[in-house]
């Protein structure tokens, strides 16, 4: 059996749709746990009303990191599956998952996603493959935050093993908790969007101020309490997820027309970073006029580049604007 857990903050809007793309699964041995962390809308009523079989648990307003935890520990399947409220899944997810664990030594599966917001469903793929699959996904893990929470399944005993989410974290305690089960057990990719992630407008704006300090939380604990991840990733990696960050961060101001403040991050990028010249491009590119950063801009959407930058942050900053936040 697979336990499907369901963290729920003032979910009211998403948790209809996110139970029902569990019940159309083709896949039918499992349970439903929705971990109600403390809501104060209706989400509580639409379960009763609308899914009386769901397992349903309310705690007071901990996390989502401490509510997948209370889920975990009532669990009663081999396997677990995570589902934020806002998200869906395709109906054949879980049989295609569970299949690919036909060897012992499995530890996690997790498959593609696509992303939806209000216009629908885009285009682009996150191309984990490319992002994770390559090198060594320890330290592709802690770079790029590419693991949507809504598309892994583990097996239940490997959380006996490495432990369940780390509750302190507000940012990262998804991907702290999958570089513990890639440094133990194997990982598989299945390499198709079974799952539909929301990227929720405004989000960015919300928790960019908590998210500098939130990684180096995170950094702070590998090197009080993981000090074998810490190894295994190097301070080279470290460097880069600073760089990335400050980059974003600029990026962010950059595009909305603050280029003091841009080039303030695109240099701290720089310089933890200063082999990656992109960061210093950006900085420059900063004093140019207003109207000719405009042209650059326009010519770039027309030629069809995108910069997953923002993308990639709104992955990295899931743990702190998932609906236990």
């Amino acid at each position: 059996m697979i336990s499907v857990i369901i963290p729920a903050y003032n979910a009211e809007a998403h948790i209809s749709e996110a139970i029902a793309s569990v019940q159309s699964q083709s896949f039918k041995d499992y349970e439903i746990i929705v971990v109600n962390d403390g809501s104060t809308d209706g989400t509580a009523q639409i379960i009763r009303q609308q899914f009386p079989n769901v397992r349903f648990f309310f705690i007071r307003n901990s996390g989502v990191a401490a509510a997948r935890n209370f889920g975990i520990s009532v669990s009663k399947g081999e396997f677990v599956a995570f589902l934020d409220a806002d998200d869906r899944w395709l109906p054949d997810k879980l049989e295609k998952q569970v299949a690919l664990f036909d060897d012992a030594r499995v530890g996690m599966v997790f498959t593609e996603n696509l992303f939806f917001n209000s216009g629908g469903i885009t285009a682009e793929r996150a191309h984990k493959r490319e992002r994770l699959m390559s090198g060594d996904l320890v330290r592709n893990i802690f770079l790029n935050s590419y693991v949507v929470t809504s598309t892994v399944m583990i097996r239940k005993s490997v959380l006996d093993d490495v432990g369940c989410f780390e509750e302190e974290l507000m940012v990262a305690e998804d991907d702290n908790l999958w570089m513990r089960i890639a440094m133990n057990y194997g990982v598989k990719l299945l390499d198709e969007p079974l799952v539909l992630y929301h990227l929720t407008e405004g989000s960015l704006s919300r928790t960019r101020g908590n998210i500098m300090p939130a990684i180096r939380a995170h950094i702070e604990l590998l090197q009080k309490k993981y000090p074998e991840i810490l190894n295994r990733i190097g301070v080279r990696a470290i460097k880069l997820k600073y760089n990335d960050l400050y980059f974003s961060e600029g990026y962010h101001h950059f595009s909305q027309e603050k280029y003091q403040e841009a080039r303030g991050h695109f240099l701290r990028s720089f310089v933890f970073c200063p082999w990656k010249i992109k960061s210093l491009v950006y900085a420059l590119a900063s004093f140019l006029p207003p109207a000719v950063i405009g042209v650059v801009k326009g010519v770039k959407r027309a030629t069809g580049r995108h910069d997953l930058t923002q993308k990639g942050m709104e992955l990295a900053e899931k743990g702190a604007t998932d609906e236990g936040a």
